[in-house]
């Protein structure tokens, strides 16, 4: 198994094709977030906002602004080039958020919490720049919550992984708890991943999750062909819908 980090900078441009969600397959993600976006005018950091993914769902949702902190030159162009209004990025990293304090309304994680390898100096970094009272919104899958993600049960190897990879609940919310956060709510979200299985298949096929890029390439393979296999014998065009956890701190 690999133990090199996921190359972003290579992984930029096909990132989208894997891992983008279009809004009308995360309606779900609207509902649950209006309860603490849902005032608008406010300010939301967006912490390793990658190719700014959900930028687009915030603003086009709320009335927002994002201001997007992403150590990777390539994501963050890839993620200015899509022209999205009230969002704009900067290079930083989690534990140095090159922010002013108490100039954001709300800090907003999506599927990062794996790659910051010191998450009580984050959260602090968080709590310097986050006005009183403003809520954290970790959008995650958690190591001991797995079984709502499809993609695992093709690859037991990234599924280890990912057990000991990912953070569980219990682990984050005291990571944060050092910076005077306590746990405000636990949200499990469904996301339309795919319309059906094939095109799941040739999303998961892009190997844009960096999980999967810390494999073997044989694990990989072998993953792959079960889910082509599964695909091919599908002809239902039922939409793939996987479930993922809002962790809310305050």
């Amino acid at each position: 198994m690999s133990h090199q980090p996921t190359d972003y900078e290579r992984l930029a441009g096909v990132y989208d094709q894997g891992r983008a969600l279009p809004l009308d397959q995360i309606g779900e993600w609207r509902t649950v977030l209006r309860n603490y976006l849902g005032a608008g005018g406010l300010r939301v950091l967006d912490l390793g906002s990658g190719t700014g993914l959900f930028a687009e769902a915030l603003v086009s949702w709320f009335d927002v602004s994002v201001i997007g902190v992403e150590p990777s030159d390539a994501m963050r162009r890839r993620a200015a080039s899509k022209g999205v209004p009230r969002a704009s990025y900067v290079g930083g990293e989690a534990e140095r958020i090159p922010l002013k304090a108490n100039t954001v309304g709300c800090a907003w994680l999506s599927t990062v919490l794996h790659h910051i390898p010191d998450r009580a100096r984050c959260a602090r970094e968080i709590r310097r720049v986050l006005t009183n009272g403003g809520p954290v919104l970790i959008r995650n899958n958690f190591g001991d919550r797995l079984d709502n993600v499809r993609w695992l049960r093709y690859f037991p190897t990234a599924r280890r992984l990912a057990s000991q990879r990912w953070p569980t609940v219990a682990d984050t919310a005291a990571a944060f708890a050092t910076a005077g956060f306590s746990m405000e709510a636990l949200h499990s979200v469904p996301e339309i991943i795919a319309p059906d299985l094939n095109a799941y298949y040739e999303r998961i096929a892009v190997r844009a999750n960096s999980t999967l890029t810390l494999i073997d390439d044989r694990a990989f393979e072998e993953g792959i062909e079960l889910l082509k296999q599964e695909a091919a014998s599908d002809s239902g065009k039922v939409p793939v819908v996987d479930r993922r956890d809002l962790l809310v701190l305050r």
